[in-house]
């Protein structure tokens, strides 16, 4: 199809169905054999316009491309190996992380929550331990007010009870 003989509204045409099949503007381009830079000010012009098929279309594309994401998600070694460790376990790697963090640093956190002020508590611990803990979601990332995070607490809290038992 000839770019030069091709009006703006069969243009539009093309463009929204581009658009919605989530097609690259240079891959539209290419299907009217127009610069990029048409097709780019013809979308220019559609949202200006307040056109209802361009949202209509760029919905469709927002659901191809989250379809996309969901199913190269799925896709990844990582994906796979949490469903397998979740459906062995229980659990997610997640969580086992977390508790794995908050049982290798218990000496050090129940320091910090025994301690009037946790900031000045958590600041004495090395920056690779308090990254690792941030990371983790054991303490909160708030500069000024680093404390533990209540999921965090209810863990020591949980163990700590049922040690005493």
């Amino acid at each position: 199809m000839s770019g030069k003989n091709v009006t703006r509204e069969k243009r539009r045409h093309i463009i929204l169905e581009g658009i919605s099949r989530d097609l690259k503007h240079s891959e539209i381009s290419a299907q009217l054999g127009l610069n990029r830079w048409v097709i780019l000010s013809d979308i220019k012009h559609m949202r200006r316009h307040g056109d209802q098929r361009l949202k209509q279309a760029e919905e469709a594309q927002a659901q191809i491309r989250e379809n996309k994401a969901l199913f190269s998600e799925k896709d990844k070694s990582f994906y796979k190996q949490n469903k397998r460790f979740q459906s062995m376990t229980g659990i997610t790697l997640q969580e086992k992380s977390f508790r794995n963090m908050i049982d290798f640093n218990k000496r050090s956190l129940l320091k910090i929550l025994k301690s009037e002020d946790q900031y000045t508590a958590i600041t004495k611990l090395p920056k690779s331990i308090r990254r690792t803990l941030k990371k983790n979601g054991i303490i909160t990332k708030r500069g000024q007010d680093n404390r533990i995070t209540e999921r965090a607490q209810e863990y020591l809290n949980s163990k700590n009870s049922a040690r005493e038992l």
